[in-house]
C-alpha cells in the first residue's frame, strides 16, 4: 500500500460524499412525490460509492475519437480540459504542488499506511462477520420451515420461529411467515402484510439492500454509509406502505395488523430480509393514518432528475474522451505550418552498426544507434529514468536522418519538432504525470554553497561539457544542473538547494574503466568537495513521460516524404 492509493481513495470518498450530498438536496426537492423516488435515489447515492469517476472516466478513455477540426484553431483546447480534469482529481482542485507534498509525507511512513490497511481489512471482516452471523439465524428458520399452500407471487413457507414474516433471498425469493400468524391477524391484516410484501418481491428490495450491506462492509469507517443505510430502509418501507394504501387496504386495517406483527414477532436484523417493521414506526404509523396527498412527478422535476442522471454518468465519460492519450497526442501535435523536419528516414541500426553511437538535433536530424527512450527523454526535456511505461531493454536502436536544412531553431522549438517526429513517425502516445521514485535531492553543504554565480553566458546559451571523469557547465541554473546527473545517478534527481540564478560547475572525479558508467559515490563526492553540493538519496516526486502507445518496429522504419 502507497500514497497514491491514499490520493486515490480519498478522490473517491469526497467524490461520493458530494453526490450524497446532491441527491439530498434533489430527495428535499421531491419531498411531496412518491417515496420510492425518493428510495432509487438514495439508491443511486449508495451504488455511487462502489463505481469511482475515475472508472468512468477510464471508459470514456477508450472510446475512440478524433478532437477533429477545432483544433486547428484551438490546439491548446484538450490541454486546458485536462489541467481542469486533474485539478478536480486532486482533492478537490488542490495544486499539484500540494499533492506532491502530500505523497511525500505519506509514503515516508509505510508503517502507518500497512497499519491502516489492516485496520481496513479487520473492520470490513467485522461487517461481513456480523451480517453472516445474523444470515445464520434466518437460514436456519428457513431450513427448519415447511411448505405452505398459500397463494402468492413467490413461494410461501412457514417458519417456527418467531422472525417477523419477510421475504427471504435475491435469486430465489421465499416468503417465510411464522407458524400461527393467521390466527393472530384478521384477513384484512393478513391481506395488507401480504401485499406490503409483494411490493418487496416487485422492487427487488433484497437485492438492493444486499448492494447496501456491501458498500457499509467496504466502507464501515465512513458514517456517511450507515445514515445512507437508515435512510435507504426508512424510504423503502414508506414506499411499501404507499403502495399498500394506494391498493385500496384500508389505512386502519394494515396499521393494525403492522402493530400486531410488531408485538408477537422480532424484527428481523438484516437488511436484505424484507420485513413489515422497520424505519420508524411511530412516523410509519402516523404517515399510515394521516393520508396525504402524494404528487406526480411533474415534468420539470423528470426534466431535473434526467439531467442530474446524465450529468452524472456523461461528465466523467466525457473527460476521459476529451483528456485520453489519443485526444491529447493529436491535440498537442496539430499541422500548424510550423518549422519541422522534413524527408526524415528512419532505419533499424544494423547489427554491426551499434559499436557507435552519435545523436544531433538541430536544423536537421543526424542519429546513430539511438536508443527510443533517449529519443523521447530529448523530445520532452526530462532526463532518461523519467521516461516510463514499457520495457526498454527490448526496444531496438534506431538510425534517423533528415534533410533540407533550415535556419537553427531555439532548443524548445527544436524539442516540439522532434515530438512531431515522434508522433508522425513513431505513432507516440504519451501522458505526462507525476510519479513517485527512488531518486536523489541536490542540497547545500554542509560547508556552504563554492558555486559561482554567471551572468555572462546568455541563459538560452549555456556551455555544457560532460564525460566520464569530469563536468565543465557554464551559465546554467541549478534545476537543470539536477537533470544532468540523473543519468550519472540513474535516478532521479531534484534540486532543493533554494538556490536561483545561474552558475558555473566544474568538478572532476576518478575516471572508470573504458566502457564503465562513472561510480555515483565518486560523482557525489567530488560534488560535494569541489562545488558544496551534498547528494542526499530520497523518494522524489518528479514529472514522467508515461509511453502508452508506439507503432512496432516495423511500421516505424519507413521514409516520411517533405511534411510542409
Amino acid at each position: 500500500m502507497n500514497s497514491s492509493y491514499l490520493i486515490a481513495l480519498a478522490n473517491h470518498l469526497w467524490q461520493s460524499t458530494l453526490f450524497a450530498v446532491a441527491v439530498g438536496c434533489l430527495t428535499l426537492l421531491l419531498r411531496k412525490n412518491s417515496a420510492r423516488v425518493r428510495y432509487s435515489l438514495w439508491l443511486a447515492a449508495s451504488a455511487k460509492f462502489l463505481v469511482p469517476f475515475s472508472l468512468l472516466t477510464a471508459v470514456g478513455a477508450q472510446i475512440p475519437w478524433s478532437p477533429g477540426p477545432i483544433h486547428e484553431t484551438q490546439p491548446f483546447f484538450i490541454s486546458s480540459v485536462a489541467h481542469m480534469a486533474a485539478q478536480i482529481a486532486q482533492f478537490g482542485g488542490e495544486d499539484p504542488t500540494a499533492v506532491e507534498q502530500v505523497a511525500i509525507a505519506a509514503d515516508s511512513s509505510n508503517v502507518l499506511l500497512i497499519a491502516l490497511g489492516i485496520l481496513w481489512a479487520l473492520g470490513t471482516l467485522a461487517v461481513a462477520a456480523r451480517w453472516f452471523t445474523r444470515w445464520r439465524l434466518v437460514r436456519r428458520a428457513l431450513r427448519q420451515s415447511t411448505e405452505s399452500s398459500l397463494a402468492f407471487v413467490i413461494p410461501v413457507r412457514f417458519s417456527s420461529s418467531q422472525l417477523e414474516p419477510g421475504v427471504v433471498g435475491i435469486l430465489r425469493p421465499v416468503l417465510l411467515l411464522p407458524e400461527g400468524m393467521e390466527e393472530r391477524l384478521t384477513p384484512a391484516q393478513m391481506r395488507a402484510v401480504l401485499a406490503h410484501e409483494a411490493c418487496h418481491v416487485a422492487w427487488r428490495d433484497n437485492l438492493a439492500a444486499a448492494l447496501h450491506m456491501l458498500v457499509e462492509a467496504l466502507f464501515w469507517f465512513h458514517p456517511l454509509t450507515w445514515w445512507l443505510g437508515r435512510r435507504l430502509v426508512e424510504e423503502r418501507e414508506r414506499a411499501c406502505d404507499e403502495y399498500v394504501l394506494a391498493g385500496g387496504h384500508a389505512p386502519e386495517s394494515y396499521a393494525e395488523g403492522i402493530l400486531n406483527v410488531c408485538e408477537h414477532y422480532l424484527k428481523s436484523r438484516l437488511p436484505c430480509v424484507s420485513g413489515v417493521s422497520g424505519a420508524d414506526l411511530r412516523k410509519r404509523i402516523e404517515g399510515i393514518m394521516n393520508i396525504r396527498l402524494i404528487e406526480r412527478l411533474s415534468g420539470v422535476r423528470k426534466l431535473v432528475i434526467a439531467v442530474a442522471a446524465s450529468v452524472t454518468i456523461a461528465a466523467p465519460v466525457a473527460v476521459g474522451v476529451l483528456t485520453s492519450p489519443h485526444a491529447i497526442a493529436q491535440a498537442r501535435a496539430p499541422d500548424t505550418g510550423e518549422p519541422a523536419y522534413r524527408n526524415v528516414t528512419i532505419q533499424l541500426t544494423p547489427p554491426n552498426g551499434k559499436n557507435s553511437d552519435a545523436f544531433a538535433f538541430t536544423d536537421t536530424i543526424f542519429m546513430h544507434n539511438v536508443a527510443l527512450r533517449s529519443l523521447i527523454a530529448a523530445a520532452y526535456g526530462v532526463p532518461l529514468p523519467q521516461v516510463v511505461g514499457r520495457d526498454w531493454s527490448r526496444e531496438p536502436t534506431y538510425d534517423i536522418r533528415s534533410d533540407d536544412p533550415q535556419i537553427s531553431p531555439p532548443i524548445e522549438k527544436r524539442r516540439a519538432m522532434l515530438r512531431d517526429v515522434l508522433t508522425k513517425d513513431f505513432g507516440l502516445i504519451v501522458t505526462q504525470e507525476k510519479k513517485q521514485m527512488d531518486g536523489y535531492v541536490l542540497l547545500i553543504g554542509s560547508g556552504g554553497s563554492k558555486l559561482k554565480l554567471n551572468t555572462d553566458v546568455p541563459p538560452s546559451k549555456p556551455l555544457f561539457w560532460l564525460s566520464h571523469f569530469d563536468v565543465d557547465i557554464r551559465g546554467l541554473p541549478l534545476s537543470e544542473f539536477a537533470k544532468v546527473f540523473t543519468n550519472v545517478f540513474r535516478a532521479p534527481v531534484v534540486d532543493q538547494t533554494g538556490l536561483r540564478g545561474n552558475y558555473d560547475y566544474e568538478a572532476s572525479w576518478e575516471s572508470p574503466p573504458v566502457g564503465e558508467p562513472p561510480d555515483p559515490a565518486a560523482v557525489a563526492q567530488a560534488l560535494e568537495e569541489q562545488l558544496g553540493l551534498h547528494v542526499e538519496a530520497r523518494p522524489v516526486t518528479v514529472d514522467v513521460i508515461n509511453v502508452v502507445g508506439l507503432k512496432s518496429p516495423e511500421e516505424v522504419v519507413t521514409k516520411r516524404g517533405d511534411a510542409g
